[in-house]
């Protein structure tokens, strides 16, 4: 069942630069966030319908806590992944296929590729697909900024072909053939015009980014739209800690 993040924790508030929007912790609401992205972990990091199969959440509990991220860096950087994703679903009209996080190798590094790849019907037929870089850091820097910019022109500021690779074997292997279809399409030669691709940058910080947002170089082709999105917490240290604070064994 979706869970609404951004009505009692994160208010949207106007940001004073165009093509930018800004989230801000509502004063005192920061448990409640906690206690919300709690509740999504098990899905993003496991999955719904794996932890049914295995017997529930007590049955899934060790399996679940040790998909966690562990290390500062790596829990932080996985937590802005998760608040993007969620933004995307329940504030855009993009669609995010899988949850990609389910997939990490290795709970002590991030996940390769693209941070965000998600698509939006055309009405005259086609998609237009959103690649976005996650950012998640107490204080953001203007080279963190600069460097999610940079990764959204890499691969000529297409998606990452390795990325809609992976997406396409995880649908066809979930039997959503239509929607693999979809991403299969977009590996091909031509398969996506860059009029038809948006770059987006969400930083979850504990100082509002939209400054250094602003001011993050633009795409180097024209054809090319970005959108930003800032999230500000009053504490992220505090927030980062306790979101991912489970003991072995125990349920989110």
């Amino acid at each position: 069942m979706p869970i609404a993040l951004f009505e009692d924790w994160l208010q949207a508030t106007e940001a004073p630069y165009a093509g930018i929007q800004r989230f801000v912790e509502i004063d005192g609401s920061q448990p409640a966030g906690v206690a919300r992205i709690r509740k999504l972990l098990a899905d993003h990091f496991v999955g719904e319908a794996v932890i049914m199969r295995m017997g529930g959440l007590d049955e899934a509990a060790d399996t679940i806590a040790n998909s966690l991220p562990i290390g500062k860096r790596t829990q932080s950087g996985d937590l802005g992944e998760l608040l993007a994703t969620e933004f995307v679903d329940e504030k855009t009209s993009f669609t995010i296929p899988i949850r990609k996080l389910r997939w990490k190798s290795d709970r002590k590094m991030p996940m390769h590729g693209n941070d965000i790849i998600a698509t939006r019907p055309k009405a005259a037929g086609g998609v237009t697909v959103m690649k976005g870089e996650s950012k998640s850091a107490a204080t953001m820097s203007r080279n963190t900024i600069t460097g999610a910019a940079e990764g959204l022109e890499q691969h000529d500021g297409r998606p990452n072909p390795s990325t809609l690779a992976f997406i396409t074997k995880r649908l066809y292997e979930e039997g959503r053939d239509a929607e693999g279809q979809i991403y299969k399409t977009l590996q091909a030669e031509g398969g996506l015009a860059d009029a038809n691709v948006v770059h987006w940058i969400f930083a979850l910080s504990g100082k509002d980014p939209s400054n250094l947002l602003a001011n993050a170089p633009e795409p180097k082709k024209k054809a090319i739209k970005r959108r930003a999105v800032a999230f500000v917490v009053t504490d992220h240290a505090a927030l980062v800690a306790a979101v991912f604070k489970i003991r072995h064994g125990a349920k989110p």
